[in-house]
């Protein structure tokens, strides 16, 4: 009875709009009104993956050319001449890895992952605790990410990485793969992480090296693991479309010979590949490249590097120095900037300072009182770069100051009486660029490079022609160099001394991070090569890059090292 009222008013109801209907048509018809959408559009999802090869040496990847890798450059910022850490032992490399924050620093160097100074040797003075990435992701906004990690090394997953939510022990590295891609292949995976060590044992068991053919077939193999991996990812759904992809491939160290562990170039050397879809294809070279320290702060907060047990040799003493740097900062009046010098203006010694951005140096004998060589000269801590040079010589049986301004002579003062017979400049204070022989005056900041020293009184044509020298071996008084830092290092504790013969090294203290300028000395050049771009791509990078990636914000407290490069390359990638 419902049933058939009910048809029965729906006809009724058909009827009476049939009728109505065609009598509105006589109106305009209104302009369509489209609602704002409530379904929000799909937020673009930012992932990682990151293959840590062992042993992955950059010259001979280079030359093996693994086609899996080679392939990945068309989309990648890649380097064949990356950097791992100044000491290249597995928990030294890894830790520098995970934790953005070099050896010289955290002072980790062996399986335990605990701080020694006895094993180390030349780490920290002082322990401090730095954490994993993954520890910070967790106290991020980002907690709800889903992190793996894969290794045959129970070590590193126990006491590097324990922040980890999916930390896998695998038995062989075809097990790191299989595991690997199972985890690519879940949905819900945020940020893998994948280490490979055939490679550095095939290396042990060799050679580190192109022609060896045991540790070729395992950079092969290993590659065709890669292979797979980035098959699986590419298999997702949302890959590149709702799924931002970051790939990096790197090596943890280089190797030399069948060995690895110490700080040369062929253990220090590694791959480092940073790959997405939209990424244009860039290769980083180390030459031309200036990444440097920047020297400033006063007391517990100063940044400067000291020469220490030089065992003399970089006093004047009575004899004949040379004594140049450049310098790229700024100053005001009266800080100390370079010196050999305990404390001005009683100790022995001599000690450079800025007065209002031109420089000026004292120099105190062991016998006198201190001479004070200050007069005008042309501003140099204008934020570019100028060379330095002050040269104690011997002429006409007196002793003198011959100070350079970019090469020129500003002037020469006769210091013969400073030396009062008997006395010497010699001081028993370490070499210094930066803050200390004098605390009562500010901090000057400054970027410093090729510091040199030599046990000769240079002339005037020798000075003006060679502050742009750019291959150091060509000097025409080479054979009198005793001290030459490039402060060009790009990582690790230390100003490297490449004088001949020579290794007392600056010993870099305080919250130093090296950064690659775009203003560089005349001694380098940059390429040429539009394909290439002149930096030094350091494993200590990976974790600042990756947080940029994931868009979770690095604390300065942190302290990390590594710079955040991929942010330039915005416009690639930035949807």
């Amino acid at each position: 009875m419902t049933k058939k009222l009910s048809i029965g008013f729906t006809g009724i109801l058909a009827g009476i709009l049939f009728l109505v209907v065609p009598s509105c048509k006589k109106y305009t018809d209104p302009p369509p009104y489209f609602e704002d959408s409530t379904v929000a559009p799909k937020p673009i999802g930012r992932k990682v993956l990151v293959i840590a090869i062992d042993g992955a040496q950059g010259t001979a990847y280079k030359a093996i050319a693994p086609p899996v890798l080679t392939a990945m450059e068309a989309h990648s910022k890649f380097s064949w001449e990356g950097f791992s850490d100044e000491k290249t032992t597995d928990a030294a490399s890894w830790e520098t890895l995970m934790t953005g924050v070099s050896y010289s620093k955290h002072g980790i160097f062996d399986s335990s992952f605990i701080f020694s100074q006895s094993t180390t040797g030349d780490g920290p003075a002082t322990i401090a605790n730095y954490s994993s990435m993954f520890s910070y992701v967790l106290s991020s906004a980002r907690a709800d990410m889903k992190t793996s990690f894969i290794s045959q090394w129970n070590n590193l997953l126990l006491k590097l990485v324990p922040q980890v939510q999916d930390p896998v022990l695998a038995t062989s590295d075809a097990a790191v793969k299989d595991s690997a891609i199972s985890r690519i292949k879940n949905p819900k995976s945020d940020f893998i992480t994948v280490d490979f060590n055939s490679v550095a044992i095939a290396g042990k068991a060799g050679s580190f090296s192109d022609t060896d053919p045991g540790y070729k077939a395992a950079v092969l193999k290993i590659d065709g693991y890669i292979g797979e991996l980035m098959a699986a990812l590419k298999s997702r759904p949302e890959y590149n479309k709702s799924e931002e992809w970051l790939v990096v491939v790197t090596g943890t160290h280089g190797g030399v010979n069948n060995t690895y562990g110490g700080p040369t170039q062929p253990e220090t050397n590694v791959v480092s590949f940073y790959y997405n879809e939209n990424f244009k294809q860039i290769e980083f070279v180390k030459s031309g490249s200036f990444s440097g320290v920047q020297i400033t702060g006063t007391g517990n907060q100063t940044i400067k590097g000291q020469v220490l047990n030089d065992g003399g040799i970089y006093d004047p003493g009575t004899g004949e120095q040379t004594i140049q740097l450049k310098v790229n900062g700024s100053a005001g009046y009266y800080p100390h900037f370079f010196s050999k010098m305990a404390s001005w203006p009683s100790t022995p010694g001599w000690s450079m300072f800025s007065s209002g951005g031109n420089w000026n140096i004292s120099v105190i004998s062991t016998t006198s009182s201190e001479r004070r060589i200050q007069g005008s000269n042309p501003i140099v801590f204008d934020n570019t770069w100028h060379t330095i040079t002050v040269v104690f010589a011997d002429s006409a049986s007196k002793k003198w100051v011959r100070r350079y301004t970019d090469g020129n002579r500003i002037d020469q003062t006769d210091i013969t009486s400073s030396y009062n017979s008997s006395g010497s400049i010699t001081s028993t204070s370490p070499l210094t660029v930066g803050w200390g022989a004098d605390p009562g005056m500010p901090a000057v900041t400054f970027y410093t490079a090729d510091i040199m020293i030599f046990n000769s009184a240079l002339n005037d044509s020798e000075i003006k022609n060679n502050i742009c020298l750019t291959d150091i071996t060509k000097h025409p008084e080479y054979a009198h160099l005793i001290g030459y830092w490039p402060a060009n290092d790009g990582y690790g504790g230390q100003f490297q001394n490449k004088a001949p013969g020579q290794n007392a090294g600056f010993t870099l203290t305080g919250s130093y991070k090296w950064n690659t300028l775009s203003n560089y000395p005349c001694t380098t050049t940059p390429s040429s090569n539009p394909s290439v771009t002149s930096m030094v791509v350091k494993n200590v990078d990976l974790f600042t890059n990756l947080f940029y990636w994931l868009k979770i914000p690095t604390n300065s407290s942190w302290n990390l090292e590594g710079a955040n490069w991929l942010q330039q390359y915005e416009i690639e990638f930035v949807k």
